[in-house]
């Protein structure tokens, strides 16, 4: 694997992908296993031109090691997208756009937010598994302060967490807490067969949690110094909203939250892995497996992409 010798601080990391020479021959190991493929036809018979690109002998097709994924017709050198990826996985509390403006020295706000936003998509590897064992589900509201008692006001962002024994979560944005969105979460982030722990909200149900043994606790009526048996989810929720006040003061709109707790929870669930090095080369992997993502896919992305709609 890549990722056993890859780089684990930052000079190593700067002295390893100095030049784009050495970043294009690892995408080619990530992409290919070191035998460029043609996107075309799926020929393995190709040859490298003097500008870095490859063109297949079987149909003549050009490509370059970016075609076809999230840097597709990118004009900016590789290594300052390595830098990237880099300043994002190594700050515990990630990075705003502003700050990698400033440190990759664009010309300008929006391109920083957009390659942002890119690789936060390059965060949730997509042969991931489910959580599995004793799930904690939950739910919580990201949004503004309310004055209004019991839940909180309309204008606030209903999100789903879902965490498991070993310390893997699931966060989503979720449409709203009816039976029919938490049946959805439970669904498609734990295996059936689970054993899941809710408070005693009323959507958390036969209904939702089904084919799964569930465990409904009032945490109200449990007595004065019991532990918080929700406390596993509670936890990554309240790191989440002090990464959203402090990171990026509370500026994220709902239509781009689900991609802002993507990429916490791809931290959160790495949070015990030795050097930032291999972070980085997780995010590397799936970016080269992944699809073009363009501005007009990222700016009309819907608030709840993975919540069904009928």
């Amino acid at each position: 694997m890549v990722w056993r010798g890859f780089p684990r601080t930052a000079q190593e990391f700067d002295a390893a992908f100095g030049n784009e020479a050495t970043c294009r021959r690892l995408l080619v190991e990530l992409r290919w296993a070191g035998t460029p493929v043609c996107i075309r036809c799926g020929s393995d018979r190709t040859w490298e031109l003097g500008s870095g690109r490859f063109e297949c002998c079987s149909c003549g097709c050009q490509m370059s090691v970016t075609s076809g994924t999230p840097l597709h017709g990118t004009r900016k050198p590789l290594r300052l997208w390595f830098r990237a990826i880099w300043e994002m996985c190594a700050r515990k509390n990630g990075i705003s756009a502003k700050d990698l403006q400033r440190i990759l020295g664009f010309g300008s706000y929006e391109t920083a937010w957009v390659w942002m936003q890119k690789l936060r998509r390059c965060m949730v590897r997509h042969d991931r598994l489910p959580l599995e064992g004793n799930v904690v589900v939950d739910d919580a509201y990201f949004g503004a302060p309310s004055d209004r008692p019991g839940r909180p006001a309309e204008q606030k962002a209903p999100i789903f967490v879902a965490a498991e024994e070993d310390g893997r979560i699931r966060l989503e944005h979720a449409p709203d807490l009816s039976v029919g969105s938490v049946r959805s979460f439970v669904e498609r982030n734990t295996a059936e067969g689970s054993h899941i722990t809710t408070d005693g909200y009323g959507t958390y149900n036969g209904s939702s949690i089904r084919r799964r043994e569930h465990r409904k606790i009032i945490v109200k009526r449990l007595p004065r110094g019991a532990s918080d048996p929700i406390q596993r989810a509670h936890h990554p929720i309240s790191l989440a909203k002090r990464n959203w006040l402090g990171t990026y003061h509370g500026a994220v709109s709902r239509k781009h939250l689900q991609a802002y707790l993507d990429e916490f929870e791809f931290r959160y669930n790495r949070r015990r892995t030795e050097g930032v090095g291999r972070i980085v080369a997780r995010v590397l992997e799936v970016l080269v497996r992944s699809h073009p993502i363009t501005y007009t896919t990222i700016t009309r992305s819907t608030p709840h992409p993975r919540f069904e709609t009928t």
